[in-house]
């Protein structure tokens, strides 16, 4: 039974959602999470962390569940700046210092079946956030449809992490207040039986672009580009067709595909905008990317995503209790938290602004 009261509402149920609900389920009787994609969706997309990563999954209790994904760990990686290469190892100083990928296809399933696993936390999928009630200035519900039907829920929190396209953030009045445009075009593919290590990484920056392998599963790579705005109008073709000319071409990369097989087609994104939007409000909370994009190109996404998860449990675990926490200032919190990746990420996307 979807209608009646709900603790906390969370619309999306990828990394920042399923991460939330997991994290808040100890302090609410009832969770629902309300996720718009279906099973089989491909999402060109993937998660990649280094150590301050693996901490931020250990903080929310999540570590195993990462590492069950069956992406091996890296321990350095091959760095190519035009012609020169260098060999590079990772410290090892502690038990957290390695690399992972993986694909947002296994992660995200594994993160909300952890979230299921609370006992207390209900996923519909697929299904939407059609409309927000508020009253008095303050969220007290959402419409939810589901299997063509629409159904009213109250609740006492509602948690946007439904992407950073998020009408639904317009709807509560979180206007965003800082915005950078990129200038980079984000595209990906995956592929299997590459002669490559296992445990390496590469990285080949040439002119605008930068071109990345990871392993990311059982004899499973994910090969990425990154392409200045100003090279795809030089050279006056679509995006798809120069990753595939420019991956063919590199030295590393060119053999190994041709030895494997690419698995999925090429897909991405560009035109993004990195934003921030306040954290919260009067019966709401913003996490992930809907209220902290970080452009793709540096890969700091994903721990944007935990830290600000981390940051609303810790508000409501000082409560004990979701419906008395005081959500007041974690915009601030989040704020100060993220900005030495918020300051990289832009240093990267607009070299020259502040």
């Amino acid at each position: 039974m979807i209608a009646g009261h709900w603790e906390v509402v969370v619309v999306g149920g990828r990394i920042a959602g399923a991460s939330t609900a997991w994290a808040l389920a100890p302090y609410a009787e009832r969770v629902l999470v309300v996720d718009a994609s279906r099973a089989s969706t491909f999402w060109p997309q993937q998660s990649t962390w280094d150590r301050t990563g693996n901490l931020a999954w250990s903080e929310l209790g999540l570590l195993d569940t990462v590492l069950a994904c069956g992406a091996p760990r890296t321990y350095g990686d091959t760095y190519r700046v035009g012609d020169d290469v260098v060999e590079r190892e990772y410290p090892r100083e502690d038990e957290y210092s390695y690399r992972m990928s993986v694909s947002r296809e296994v992660l995200d399933p594994a993160l909300l079946t952890a979230a299921q696993s609370r006992g207390n936390v209900t996923v519909l999928r697929p299904a939407k956030a059609r409309d927000i009630a508020i009253d008095d200035g303050r969220v007290r519900g959402v419409t939810i449809q589901h299997g063509g039907i629409d159904s009213e829920v109250t609740c006492d929190l509602l948690i946007l992490a439904d992407g950073r396209l998020s009408r639904n953030a317009e709807r509560v009045g979180a206007t965003a207040y800082r915005v950078v445009e990129s200038p980079w075009f984000a595209l990906l593919a995956y592929y299997e039986n590459l002669p490559l290590p296992t445990d390496r990484s590469y990285f080949s920056l040439q002119d605008r672009s930068v071109l990345i392998s990871t392993p990311c599963g059982d004899k499973q790579w994910c090969i990425a580009l990154d392409l200045h705005q100003s090279l795809i109008d030089e050279i006056g073709q679509h995006p798809v067709r120069s990753y595939d000319r420019m991956v063919r071409a590199d030295p590393r990369l060119g053999p190994a595909i041709v030895a494997g097989r690419r698995t999925t087609s090429i897909g991405g994104a560009g035109r993004m905008r990195m934003m921030r939007r306040p954290m919260s409000g009067p019966g709401w909370c913003l996490v992930g990317d809907t209220g902290y994009h970080l452009d793709p190109v540096t890969a700091q996404g994903t721990r944007a995503a935990l830290v600000t998860a981390r940051i609303l449990r810790d508000r409501i675990a000082a409560a004990g209790r979701v419906s008395g926490a005081d959500l007041t200032g974690l915009t601030d919190e989040r704020d100060a938290a993220l900005e030495e990746d918020w300051a990289y990420t832009e240093q990267i996307v607009a070299p020259g602004q502040s």
